[in-house]
């Protein structure tokens, strides 16, 4: 497969980015997907959801959810999650996921988009994946959807 230069100089800036902003910080793990593909999927809910304050999207977080790789290959997943302010409305994301198969890592950029909701890209060191993210922030439960070339995924979590 071969990767475009222009892709993997953004994923390497986003990289360095996330790993400068969290170097006075402990790395968040949402342990994920499976075996050779990581993947990750576009956070999204159908349920109404309780606004909550951007604020309370900093720290840590935990749960499961289901990965769905691009041939349709489901398994189940654990992930925890830690997130940091960037400044301003932007926030930096650190994950671990496991499934029976496979552990990962990955980071994220994302953005408040509204009082409740962000948007931003991850990214998979590992595995060379990148994809968006998107979060549903309620109270102390967070929905998460990914979605990137290798499938998608979502995540119910808690704050630890």
């Amino acid at each position: 497969m071969t990767r475009n230069p222009g892709m993997a100089a953004m994923e390497r800036s986003m990289s360095a980015r996330v790993a400068k902003l969290m170097s006075n910080t402990a790395a968040i793990r949402i342990a994920t997907l499976t075996g050779a593909s990581a993947i990750l999927a576009a956070f999204f809910t159908v349920a109404p959801v309780k606004a909550a304050a951007a604020g309370e999207l900093v720290g840590t977080w935990s749960g499961t959810g289901t990965v769905t790789l691009a041939n349709g290959a489901r398994e189940k997943a654990r992930c925890r999650a830690s997130y940091i302010s960037a400044g301003g409305r932007t926030y930096a994301m650190s994950a671990t996921c496991a499934t029976s198969a496979a552990k990962v890592s990955q980071t994220a950029i994302v953005s408040q988009n509204t009082k409740n909701r962000f948007g931003g890209t991850f990214y998979n060191p590992e595995f060379g994946v990148t994809g968006r993210i998107r979060i549903i922030l309620s109270g102390a439960r967070q929905t998460v959807y990914l979605s990137g070339s290798s499938g998608h995924a979502t995540f119910n979590m808690k704050r630890r």
